[in-house]
């Protein structure tokens, strides 16, 4: 039995997530996180599996695939639309690097600090399959994109406070800190939160089509990636 993907996980984040078409519902986030791509120091692909919570009986409610910015910004005009920013996350507060139980406060905001500066210019595409708040027990419907919020007064305060004392944080100390090392003057790149300038978000909506199906005679299902198969299960295929 090989665990090599879970064993790679080395990052935990806590954060808030909000749907693409919705950005009145609030869900917590808590993303377990590896590194798929670094070059020249820089993590240029990270993926991550996403829990509801931090506890044994969490759900597993989704996935984010997280891009450096020059990664971004050589994406398709059109695959933009499904990426959002990081950089307000990151400056309110609102994402934290979380920690063994026990680590002092002051031990954790330094760990965090080169953390921090590098997520404040990534990306995100984040897909969740559960929506637990409308189906606590089951799976149900179809996924959701998801979206981060991008200001001030966008999150019930009492949200942020409630995640504060359960999570034992302090959003605001993190916002204090962080101002104090890192740049703020920067805007995101142009094509993620796609909303905030159309005002629309995108859903996935189910729908029925033709199968596609071996001719008769031509055989059974077979790999039809760019990359030979024998790579991608040899690892060597990123």
């Amino acid at each position: 039995m090989a665990f090599a993907p879970i064993n790679a996980i080395h990052q935990h984040l806590s954060g808030l997530h909000c749907y693409a078409q919705d950005r009145t519902s609030v869900v917590s986030a808590h993303h377990y996180c590896s590194c798929l791509r670094y070059e020249e120091g820089v993590h240029k692909v990270r993926q991550c599996v996403i829990y509801d919570s931090d506890r044994p009986d969490a759900r597993l409610i989704g996935i984010e695939y997280v891009v450096s910015e020059d990664v971004f910004r050589s994406l398709p005009e059109e695959e933009k639309k499904y990426w959002h920013s990081h950089k307000y996350e990151v400056e309110s507060g609102q994402l934290v690097l979380k920690s063994k139980n026990f680590v002092p406060v002051a031990a954790e905001d330094m760990a965090e600090q080169g953390v921090m500066k590098e997520l404040q210019t990534t990306y995100g595409k984040t897909i969740h399959t559960w929506r637990p708040e409308v189906h606590p027990d089951l799976p149900l419907g179809p996924p959701s994109l998801m979206m981060s919020f991008t200001g001030d007064n966008q999150v019930d305060p009492a949200v942020i406070a409630t995640r504060d004392r359960i999570e034992g944080q302090n959003t605001e100390h993190k916002r204090e800190l962080r101002a104090t090392y890192l740049d703020t003057n920067s805007d995101p790149a142009p094509g993620c939160d796609a909303w905030a300038s159309s005002g629309k978000g995108v859903v996935f909506e189910p729908k029925e089509v033709h199968v596609a199906m071996p001719e008769p005679g031509e055989g059974k299902a077979t790999w039809k990636g760019e990359i030979p198969f024998a790579e991608v299960l040899a690892g060597s295929g990123a």
